[in-house]
This record gives structure tokens, sequence and C-alpha cells, in this order.
């Protein structure tokens, strides 16, 4: 059986069997009064149906007890009814048999539907064919089995018989068993399950019900006159402006007023000369409006359900339109999607700002003309460009270019490319392209290379000394000419270059650790750690701390700037000149306190007060040792405090004068 296999065998209790069989003896009994003689059930009551719904309700099977009460209860039936044993028996087989093959087609051929091994309602007009033909089917089966048994029993051939048993089988089971699966699924739908109605408002049902019943009441009650076809109007109004299960009602409450009316001789249906005939007639009356309905009413349902479909597709259109706005918006990489004929079909804020255009601005030729330099100034060619490479096919990562920008200044932008699904519609190839911003990452490897490039010297220098000096050493041993005053010489110059080396190397730590070290900010009392500085130096009667207020800083680092300062100050005087350096301070404003370091040195030479502050840069590197470090040092550390620092002459004479800014502290 199509469906879960997991799901219980049985939908209904037990005990729902032996209801059902009962209700099939009770309409037995209740349709002991019919005048029309044909084969099977009672004309009057839907007994096809109920046994078809029975078997789908509990998922009953051939070997089950449902089988044999089914059996039992059509047995009883026919009985109360005065049929022949022999009959009996042929329609005890003949309903049993019809039955079973109406669940097993159902099941086949309409597995989607609720109660047949899927969960959902009759409601689209694609699924009607396949459900009302597997009821026809198995009605046809049981209309043709049930004739030829009657006329092997009674000896006649009633062709009529077996289309009345046809008929009313049939069209029990479109009422009874189209109510009951809509019935059931509404009911077993998780909450909230909607309407019953449907669409349409109350009043309007309760109008369309007395209209129904108005309708009727004229037809059946003046059979004479030609009022059946406009009773379609009713059917149709249900169909058209509620829900399949409330149509389906109508249909199951007219169908069987339409034949018990009929068969008691009320009505247009029982003008008919031949009675036979017009129960027939009634018969397929009910079909009709049955089928009317549920076409109707389905298509209703499947047009209600697409443009609830369409309206959810359309929020969530809007939804991932807004959610793609939003998330190009917020990236800080540019983004763009060109197809092979040259048109950006797609592109983000980002993008144009990298290039210093307008939104509005940004266009394919204009980011090609801009883009024409490999970062190493090289030209790209068009066939190499990452967006052409991606819309032939290839990924690239990360190829960097040179990009000019509206001002232009340069920038360089790392570029990935991606090929994207072709458009099959245009017959295009389209590639998707993402670029950042390097310009700060490029800057800072080539500050670093030649940082390393620098070092790698500077490191040489010393230990190609010491390597030669100790060379020397050698020799003069093997040649036993190395006296005492001449090692002595040797070993003092190997020190003075393994000195410089542990300088420079000291410098590099200092450095990085400027850079790195994360920030543990607290009150500083920049008097005492400037006579901290300067008693380390042994230097305390030549400088002079006038008083400084208290600032917000990291007093690690703030030490190794007073630490440079005074120690450059110490170390760059003339020859015969005593170092005399005077350390003072204001608060400038709310936030700030402004130091000065002043010396009496030999000072900065002129044009040099900015660049003392590169790294290795050394303004006087003839006449005295340095790594060129400890200024770059000093800016780094100050700039990670929100400060800043200049190099100026000092003002009272000979000598510099370095000011720096550090937060002033709020505490007290």
């Amino acid at each position: 059986m199509p469906g879960d296999r997991s799901e219980p065998r049985s939908r209904a209790h037990p005990g729902t069997a032996y209801g059902l069989a009962g209700c099939l003896v009770l309409l037995a009994v209740l349709a002991r009064e019919p005048a029309l003689d044909s084969p099977g059930f009672a004309t009057v009551w839907p007994a096809g149906g109920l046994a078809v719904l029975w078997f789908v309700l509990r998922d009953a099977r051939l070997l089950s007890l449902d089988t044999l009460l089914l059996a039992a209860a059509a047995a009883t039936g026919n009985a109360v009814l005065g049929a022949d044993p022999r009959l009996n028996a042929v329609f005890v087989g003949v309903t049993v048999t019809q039955t079973l093959l109406a669940v097993w087609l159902l099941r086949r051929w309409s597995p989607e539907l609720w109660g047949c091994g899927g969960d959902r309602p009759l409601d689209r007009p694609r699924m009607l064919p396949r459900y009302g033909g597997a009821l026809a089917v198995a009605m046809a089966v049981g209309a043709l089995l049930g004739t030829a048994g009657a006329a092997a029993v009674s000896g006649e051939y009633e062709p009529l018989s077996g289309a009345l048993y046809f008929g009313r089988t049939l069209v029990s089971s479109l009422i009874v068993v189209t109510l009951g699966i809509l019935v059931g699924q509404w009911v077993s739908r998780p909450r909230p399950r909607g309407s019953l109605v449907g669409y349409g408002p109350v009043v309007e049902l309760l109008a369309a019900s007395g209209f129904t019943a108005a309708m009727y009441g004229l037809a059946f009650a003046f059979d004479d006159l030609p009022l059946v076809f406009p009773l379609l109007a009713a059917t149709v109004w249900f169909g058209l402006r509620f829900s399949t299960l409330a149509s389906a009602a109508h249909s199951f409450v007219v169908g069987v007023a339409t034949q018990a009316l009929t068969m008691t001789g009320y009505g247009p249906f029982a003008a008919v000369e031949r009675a036979d005939v017009g129960t027939l007639l009634a018969e397929f009356y009910v079909a009709t409006i049955v089928v009317t309905g549920l076409a109707l009413s389905t298509g209703r349902d499947e047009r209600q359900a697409l443009s609830a479909e369409l309206l959810r597709t359309q929020e969530e259109t809007l939804y991932q339109a807004s959610l793609r706005e939003a998330v190009l918006g917020s990236m800080n990489e540019g983004l763009f999607v060109l197809d092979e004929a040259g048109n950006l079909l797609v592109h983000n804020a980002a993008a144009a700002e990298i290039f210093g255009l307008a939104y509005d601005e940004v266009d394919w030729e204009v980011l090609a003309a801009r883009s024409r330099q490999w970062a190493d100034g090289s030209a790209v060619g068009t066939p190499e460009r990452p967006s052409m490479r991606a819309l032939a096919g290839e990924t690239v990562r990360d190829a960097e270019q040179m990009i000019t920008r509206t001002d232009g200044t340069q920038r360089v932008v790392s570029v990935s490319a991606v090929p994207l699904p072709r458009d099959e519609v245009r017959h295009r190839a389209r590639a998707l392209v993402i670029f950042r911003d390097i310009s700060s990452e490029h800057a800072r490897r080539a500050e670093l290379a030649a940082f390393a490039g620098v070092v790698a010297h500077d490191l040489r220098n010393p230990l190609a000394a010491i390597d030669g000096w100790t060379e020397m050493i050698a020799d003069e041993l093997d040649s036993g000419n190395l006296s005492a005053d001449l090692a002595r010489d040797f070993v003092s110059r190997v020190r003075s270059s393994s000195r410089r080396m542990r300088e420079l190397i000291r410098d590099l730590l200092a450095h990085a650790t400027a850079s790195q070290r994360d920030l543990e900010v607290e009150r500083v009392d920049l008097a005492a750690l400037v006579a901290e500085v300067a008693t380390a130096r042994h230097a305390e009667s030549r400088v002079r701390v006038d008083p400084l207020p208290v600032v917000l800083a990291d007093p690690v680092l703030v030490r190794q700037v007073l630490d440079n300062l005074i120690g450059n100050a110490l170390k760059y005087v003339a020859a015969g000149v005593e170092p005399e350096i005077v350390v003072q301070g204001c608060r400038t404003d709310s936030r700030m306190v402004t130091v000065q370091v002043a010396d009496n040195g030999i000072g900065i030479p002129a044009g040099e007060h900015e660049r003392v502050f590169d790294e290795f840069h050394r303004a006087h590197y003839r006449d005295y040792e340095g790594s060129g470090l400890g200024l770059s040092i000093v800016r780094r550390i100050i700039s990670r405090h929100d400060g800043t620092i200049v190099a100026r002459a000092n003002p009272s004479g000979q000598g510099s004068m370095f000011e720096f800014t550090l937060p002033a502290y709020d505490g007290e």
C-alpha cells in the first residue's frame, strides 16, 4: 500500500467496524418500503459507499474481521429485504468484491488522498478522474458480477437491473466516500484547521442553503414543471463559493433527498412512466451534481491554493531580495555579477565606494578602464582579467590588481572570481567577482619586506665583524704571534660587535612589543617614572623634572617611551658637553596631557624632524651607533594611546625637544 508504512494499519477504532455493520443492517430495515424490484441492496440507502468508506477508515484487508463483518451485514440486509438465499449469496460476494476492489484501486490510483495512503484532501481537479475512475470501475465490476450471478440463479438476464445497481452503488460511493474522506482529513489536520465553510461568509452559506431548499421544494412539489436543470444552480453556487467539504456535504444531502423523494413518488423523476427508468435518471442526476460540484469546488480550491502559494512566493521573493540587499550592503568587499556581453547584472555599494564612484555610476567599462594594472605595475591583458577567466569557466583566487579611484589615487585590491551557472535564456556565461581593498595590507607587506631587509643587513654587519675578528685570532694563534695585548684588542672588538647585535635584537623585540602588546592602562605618575629612568641610567643629576600631571596609560610602554627619549638625550651630545635634560608637562585640555622632553644635545638636522620617527632611519649614523628603531618605537606607543609626538629644535637654545601627548587621568 502506498504511503507511510509506519502508520498504524487501522485508522479507526475496531469498534467502528461493528458500528458500521450495524448501520448497514439498519439501512436495509429502513429500505423495506421501496416498490422497485432490483437486485442487491435497496435503492434508497447508500450502502455501497458506506462499505467503501468503512474499509478506507479501517485500512481493511481481504482476510480481516472487517471483511467477515461486511459479509455478515450484507447477508443480513439482503435477508431483511427478502432476497432469495441464492441471490443473497451472490450479492454478498459482489458487495465484498466491489468494496475491496474500490479500496485497492483508490490506493493505487489516488495514493496521495487521505485514507488511501496520503494526507491530502480531494482539492485538485486533476485528482477527480483517478478518484472517480477507481469508484466507477469497482462499481461497474460489481454490477457485471451481480447481473451475471442473478442471471445464473434466476435464468433471466436483466441489463436494466444491472444499470440500476451500478448507478445506485456509484452514486452512494461518490456522495459518502467523498464526504467521509474530506471530513476525516479535516479532523486529522493539525490546528488551526481552517474554516469548514471556506472563503464564503456564513450569511452567504445560509442564503445558498435556503436557495437550495426552495428550488428543490418547488421542483419536487410541482413535478410537471421542467425545474430539474435549474437545480444545478444551487450546486454551482456551492461549488464556486464554498470549500470542497461544504460542496460535498451539499451534494450528499441533495443526493440522498433526491433518491428518497423519487422512491416515494415525489418529484420530476417519479413522474416518468416507468419507475425503474425514473430511478435510473435520479441516480445519474445525483452523479451529475456530485461531479459538477466537485469539479467546481476543487477548481476553486486549487485556484485559492495557487493564489496563496503565489502570494507566499512573492513575499519570499521580496524577503530574499531585501535579505540579499542587506547582505550585499553590509559587505566591506566589493561585489558584482557580470555576463559575457559586458552587462553588469548586480553590484553592491562597496564596489562603488572602493572605486570612488557613486552607486549609479558603476559600469563594467568604467571598472575595466580603472583596473588595467597588476599590483606590481605590469599591464593586465583582457584575457588575463579575473572576470574574463571566470567567464571562461576558471576559478580565480586572490589576484592582486592596482585600481585608480575617481580622485586619482591608486589602491591595491585582492580579486577573486568564480563562474556562475549559465544564463540559458540568453545563452550567456556569467561570473561573480569579489574584491577587497588591501592597500594597507600591501603596504604593510612592503614595509615588512623592507624591514626584514634592513634587519638582515644590520645583523649581518656585527656577525661579519665577529667572524672576521675570530678568524684573525685563529690565524694569530696558528702563527704563534698572538700577544696578550693583541688578544685583548681582538676580544674587545668582538665584544663591541656582539653588543651592537644584542642592542639591535633588544630594539627589535621592543618594536614588536610596542605594536602587539595589549594595553593595560592605569594611573601613571610621570614624575616618578622619569626619576626611575634617570636612576636606572645613573643620570639623576642631569635630568630635571618639573611638575607633571598624572596620565592614564600603560606604565610599561610609557616607561619605554621615556627611557628611549632620555637615553637619546644622554647619548647624542657633543664631545665635552655635559647632558642637561628637562622634562615638563601640563594639561592642555579636558582629556590630554602634553609632555616635553628637552635636551642640550647636537640637535636634529634640518628636514629630518619627521623622518627620525621612520624605522631604521638614523640622522647621525656616521658618528653614533644605534639601530634606528628607538623613535619609531616611541611613535608607535604614543599612537596606540591615541596621542601624537613631534620633534622640534629646543626653543631655549642648543638641542632638541620632543613633545608628545597622553590621555589625562580623571580619577582624582
